[in-house]
């Protein structure tokens, strides 16, 4: 079931409905049974799965808690084997033993095993590993509820796609969970509201665009057909992924839960770092807390510090797919991070440095920086090293044509508009505001959001982007 359906629509509807007329400690077994129907509308077979991860993951955390000494690491090893075992089986094995036969020069079809890859594993294969990590690491106390601890890894908003949700921010909730008052329940609406529309106004009609482009990559060569699809899928993969994430915050507000901020105007950044912090936040915090710090983060030196950012980035580029184009993307970022860090370090306390905290500098940086962001799309949404290569050099005009632009006058438009409402939200929080006001402004913005929605959809139903995550 899509967000941008009326089949999830009308499933939430009947899940709401039916959590609001029973005692909730009936109503939160409803919620669990009802992401198990809403994960399994994909494939039931992988259900399996969430269920291996959450018994293990639940009864490991227990004993962790009274476990000591070598007893307590084999616990988590355990942990991190199911996990990890779970995720690189089912997401990483065809990728390693192609890779492996192409360089043995051995037939690929006698290893690869062609797998199915489950929707949303690295989503909640990541939220399982934080609970037994932060038990471990005495962050936080076992569950003792499995009903409790299940629904926090299967509660479907944010089960397919994020955002990345850790067990003291949820079990908590669960646990002392409370109707949710009559502004927190219009916050969800206009949640709802603003992803749908990011998703079927913005990040559809970008798609049409980026998938004429990237189907048939050598069909427009040229450096302007190259930018234009790049700059296309930039904007698809962002309205797209954080209108996810807005429909996903505002249904759990609706049944009375909080999720993190998971986007915060990262198209704004105006350099590598802040890019991080503004985009995929809960991936990024997720990183820095289990990946970046336990690697020795910043502590020992600069050489270190540029080590980890690396690894990082590129472990966080293989996350995303399972494809050396996605390698070449992380190991791009990393390099990105490390050479903005060595700048700011080289030119601290200099008139460069000085000049850049400007005001009057901010526009440019933020064009570089988005421009650095198109740079990277080749390798995320091409569908081979080889097609990424051609793309990537018809960006810095090794083509011998100039080609055509591919954006069309909508497109254009979504741009600017797009542009000023960022900047109106990073400025005056107009959005985050809009459930305060009193109706005589709420229900004209409602009218709009769904004449919107009515008038302007892109043609046909486009699935989510990260859904392939």
């Amino acid at each position: 079931m899509l967000f941008n359906s009326f089949q999830y629509w009308i499933f939430f509807f009947i899940v709401a409905a039916l959590f609001y007329s029973v005692p909730f400690r009936f109503g939160k077994i409803l919620l669990l049974l009802a992401s198990y129907v809403f994960y399994m509308w994909w494939d039931p077979r992988f259900i399996v799965l969430i269920l291996t991860s959450t018994v293990v993951d639940y009864y490991l955390g227990i004993f962790l808690e009274t476990a000591t000494g070598r007893r307590r690491k084999l616990l988590l090893v355990v942990s991190l084997v199911v996990n990890l075992g779970i995720l690189g089986f089912f997401k990483y094995y065809d990728f390693f033993a192609s890779s492996l036969a192409a360089l043995l020069h051995v037939s690929e079809s006698s290893v690869v095993l062609r797998i199915i890859l489950p929707i949303g594993v690295s989503f909640y294969t990541f939220a399982s590993l934080s609970y037994t990590i932060d038990v471990y690491w005495g962050k936080m106390k076992a569950v003792r509820n499995l009903i409790d601890y299940a629904s926090f890894i299967a509660f479907f908003p944010h089960l397919i796609a994020g955002p990345i949700i850790r067990a003291r921010q949820f079990i908590s909730q669960i646990q002392h969970w409370r109707r949710p008052a009559a502004i927190i329940v219009q916050s969800g609406i206009i949640l709802v509201l603003s992803g749908l529309i990011k998703k079927m106004v913005f990040a559809d009609r970008f798609a049409v665009v980026s998938d004429g482009y990237f189907n048939d990559p050598t069909a427009h060569p040229g450096w302007l057909a190259a930018w234009s699809g790049c700059i296309a899928f930039s904007m698809q993969v962002f309205f797209d992924f954080s209108g996810y994430t807005d429909i996903a915050r505002g249904c759990a507000k609706l049944l009375g839960f909080e999720f993190p901020l998971n986007f915060a105007r990262p198209l704004l950044s105006r350099n590598p770092r802040d890019f991080w912090r503004r985009w995929h936040m809960t991936l990024s915090s997720w990183v820095r807390d289990y990946l970046f710090i336990p690697l020795g983060g910043a502590r020992k030196g600069s050489l270190v510090l540029y080590r980890n950012l690396l690894v990082v980035m590129v472990l966080v580029g293989l996350w995303h797919g399972a494809s050396w184009t996605f390698v070449i993307w992380g190991a791009y970022q990393g390099m990105l991070l490390v050479g903005y860090r060595f700048f700011d370090e080289a030119t601290a306390g200099t008139m460069i440095s000085e000049v850049m905290k400007k005001r009057c500098f901010v526009p440019l940086s933020v064009m570089l920086m988005f421009a650095s962001f198109v740079i990277g799309m080749p390798f995320v949404r091409a569908k081979t090293l080889q097609a990424s290569g051609y793309v990537f050099s018809g960006l810095f005009g090794f083509h011998p044509v100039t080609g055509e632009f591919l954006l069309t006058t909508g497109t254009i438009v979504l741009i600017f508009i797009s542009l000023f409402l960022a900047v109106a939200q990073e400025r005056t929080q107009f959005i985050d505001r809009l459930a305060l006001q009193p109706a005589r402004v709420q229900v004209p913005a409602y009218v709009c959001a769904f004449l919107a929605l009515e008038l302007f959809p892109a043609t046909g139903q486009v699935p989510f982007v990260y859904f392939q995550f």
